[in-house]
């Protein structure tokens, strides 16, 4: 939790405990009966003046209550003398020494609580409510939206206040194993212009199927004259699963996804496809419109021509990404790219963004968008493409399933790109040349032999895993294997001894061997930021990072993130862990 506002309840306790105390709680406490298992051993986290966990007492729960404040605890035993012995000092996330995490509960309450955790300490404390329950247990969250006066995250008092709405609250747990049972609105206690919202999770015994109808609609039933609907779709199902920190969460029931980003991938993808062209001398090899394009031809295909001749003696595919990923295109190569990139962007917007949808009941527009869909000379790296142009929205029901199953999703969409395709080109294109096409990827021996280069320089160089030393034969490790998740980011490669990175393979690394080797890790990080910054921390805000950060103070952030990525993978998709015998 954070110092500022613990001190906040230390030197307000007795004026903030009366405050609480005559707050009108009917609402809620009848949420909190009519989901907790009866007489079930109960944690509240955050109980202030006691005044909840006195009522849930009362109504026979064996309760446990902890806060962060010495002094809101000292005075809710005056308030609330039957809870002594059942009040505990804590401040979430729990510390390693806490005698807490060792214990199992029934049902976790936290009321009013999560508004004040940090954004890089968010998903510990979500990780530790999972382990704190026994499976089948529920979990109650009240959280408030629409506070004003809010600033750079803090009230007028100081007080951190970090309002987050309901369904990306539900998708941080979800991505833990919990499941939905609940969603209540409730007014203000204390009659304010806050409105507040309920969240009732249960950790699941197992992996619980969820609906993904509306997106399969829209793959299998709306108008298939051309792929540009799958392409959208496998790009925001691939950002949702690596890069999904770059999305904002709306209070409409919305995520906004940078248009850049979509288009960064677009242009991966159609690359090969298009390249063919140029390679064959010939227009549309392969189609990707009704029509084989003679009439409607897909309104990049000129534009890329351009850039893909250029980059012919300038490594093709893979040289362009790195290049671009670098900040680093060719000054003769820039304007080609800009060009490109702001065309395909025009194309989604006013293609899939526009038109998905068609075929759900009562639906227009599955998407929306908002912001600038061109930014002619503007979109050259990864920075300013993401910056200048506008966001897509997607629904935050959808975007949770890309998150949450979305690798899958990912993967039979290339398959049904290449059956349309099929179909578009009647039937002269086979199916596995299309696939072909659509699964080839710029070169990773690049990232790989720019974080060698770094590390022969580093005197002392240790295994990140085992800390013995290495010589000059040492390999680079991706620690999430890139088997898993196709990630070559900076931050992902790491000195490892042959045989640890032999005997690791493509499992993840236990959470207690990240957190035992941070230090190593983080180390590793400055020394591959110093020899290419730029690009490392584009790469750590997309992957790493939630929200906006201090470039000055960004290493703990980050390896909150790394340990987020791995656990929720983990979970997720039911990977081995490893760690040195």
């Amino acid at each position: 939790m954070d110092r500022k506002t613990i001190r906040h309840y230390d030197s307000k306790a007795d004026e903030l405990v009366a405050r609480y105390e005559s707050a009108e709680m009917a609402d809620t406490h009848r949420i909190l009966l009519r989901y907790l298992p009866e007489r079930g051993r109960v944690l509240e986290i955050g109980c202030g003046s006691g005044r909840d966990s006195a009522y849930l007492m009362r109504e026979g729960f064996d309760i446990t209550a902890i806060d962060a404040s010495a002094q809101m605890l000292e005075t809710a035993h005056v308030y609330h003398p039957e809870l002594r012995g059942h009040l505990r000092q804590e401040s979430l996330p729990l510390s390693a020494e806490s005698r807490i995490l060792g214990e199992k509960f029934d049902g976790v309450v936290s009321i009013a609580t999560f508004m004040h955790i940090p954004e890089h300490d968010i998903f510990e404390c979500a990780s530790q409510i999972r382990d704190l329950l026994n499976p089948g247990g529920m979990f109650l969250l009240s959280a408030s939206l629409g506070r004003n006066g809010i600033e750079n995250g803090r009230d007028p008092e100081g007080r951190l206040f970090v309002e987050r709405p309901a369904e990306e609250l539900q998708l941080l747990f979800e991505r833990l194993g919990f499941r939905l049972v609940a969603t209540h609105q409730s007014p203000d206690g204390l009659a304010r212009a806050v409105s507040w919202f309920t969240l009732v999770m249960q950790r699941a015994d197992g992996r619980t199927p969820r609906s993904v109808d509306e997106i399969e609609t829209i793959i299998t039933r709306d108008r298939k004259v051309a792929t540009y609907k799958l392409a959208l779709l496998r790009a925001l199902c691939e950002i949702a699963q690596v890069e999904s920190h770059m999305v904002e969460w709306r209070s409409d029931g919305t995520v906004s996804v940078p248009l850049g980003l979509v288009a960064e991938k677009w242009l991966l993808y159609y690359w090969p496809i298009i390249e063919l062209d140029v390679i064959q001398g010939d227009w549309a090899v392969i189609p990707q419109t009704q029509g084989m394009e003679r009439s409607k031809p897909i309104a990049f295909r000129k534009a890329m021509h351009g850039l893909i001749k250029f980059y012919q003696s300038h490594g093709g595919l893979s040289g362009m990404y790195h290049d671009y990923k670098a900040g680093k295109v060719p000054a003769q190569g820039r304007p080609l790219l800009d060009m490109a990139i702001n065309t395909i962007a025009r194309t989604i917007v006013s293609g899939p963004v526009t038109y998905a949808g068609g075929a759900l009941e009562g639906a227009g527009s599955y998407f929306g968008f908002q912001g600038r869909r061109s930014a002619l000379h503007r979109c050259t790296d990864p920075v300013s493409a993401c910056e200048k142009l506008g966001r897509i929205l997607v629904p935050a029901g959808a975007w949770r399933e890309m998150c949450l199953i979305g690798h899958w999703v990912a993967e039979s969409l290339v398959l049904r790109w290449a059956e349309l395709t099929h179909e578009l080109t009647n039937r002269t294109v086979p199916v596995k040349d299309v696939v072909e096409r659509l699964l080839i990827k710029p070169e990773t021996e690049r990232d790989v032999h720019l974080a060698r280069s770094v590390y022969q320089d580093v005197e002392d160089l240790r295994c990140v895993w085992t800390d013995e030393p290495l010589k000059s034969h040492f390999s680079v490790d991706h620690t999430v294997p890139f088997s898993v998740w196709h990630n070559n980011d900076l931050w992902n490669l790491l000195p490892s001894a042959p045989l640890v990175n032999s005997r690791k393979s493509d499992k993840l690394v236990t959470k207690s061997l990240l957190l035992h080797r941070r230090d190593s890790i983080i180390q590793y990080w400055e020394i591959l930021k110093d020899s290419a910054e730029s690009r490392f921390m584009v790469e750590v805000d997309r992957s790493l990072v939630r929200g906006h950060f201090d470039s000055g103070d960004w290493q703990y952030p980050a390896f909150a993130g790394l340990v987020e990525n791995v656990e929720a993978l983990a979970l997720q998709r039911g990977l081995e862990r490893w760690e040195p015998e």
